[in-house]
């Protein structure tokens, strides 16, 4: 009889122990920024305050604010924001979060790509200096093609020598 009671109390003396050290791994902070094109990004965060206002904010490599939105957390202390923006010209993006009416960050993660997304075409539209090329073309072409054809009717190109038959 007394060994299962050891064993009971043995399972009950690891479980308090082991309380203390979950609630440290899950109060582990994660913000993650994925998803990263050049039309937008998704961050995402956990670890948390439990319902709690939070303000994440997107920046750039010299921490202009690109774009800032008021969320709040679930009960676990998670949030998942995927935003469309666009990120031509950048090669870094760093996401903040804060309290709301804080200016102390709570957490901060920061992305790198290994090129930039190009700049949007921002110049005059193509289309019309290819359309005047095109229907030029057309025209040179019928104006040559009449010109030669006119030639031809006059008798102007060499009709070769004609020798009588006997």
């Amino acid at each position: 009889m007394q060994w299962p009671r050891r064993c009971l109390v043995l399972v009950g003396v690891l479980a308090v122990l082991a309380a203390p050290a979950a609630s440290a791994a899950s109060a582990e902070t994660f913000l993650g920024l994925r998803n990263i094109g050049c039309s937008g990004v998704t961050v995402s965060g956990a670890g948390l305050p439990r319902s709690a206002p939070v303000v994440v904010t997107l920046t750039d490599a010299r921490r202009q604010p690109l774009q800032r939105q008021p969320l709040e957390t679930s009960p676990s202390g998670s949030f998942t924001w995927r935003t469309r923006i666009s990120l031509s010209g950048l090669r870094a993006v760093r996401a903040v979060v804060t309290r709301t009416g804080a200016s102390t960050p709570i957490a901060w993660a920061e992305h790198s790509v290994p090129r930039p997304c190009p700049l949007v075409d921002t110049g005059a539209d193509r289309s019309m200096p290819i359309a005047g090329l095109a229907l030029s073309s057309i025209v040179l072409g019928f104006l040559l093609l009449t010109a030669v054809t006119y030639r031809i009717s006059i008798g102007l190109f060499y009709q070769g020598r004609h020798v009588a038959m006997r």
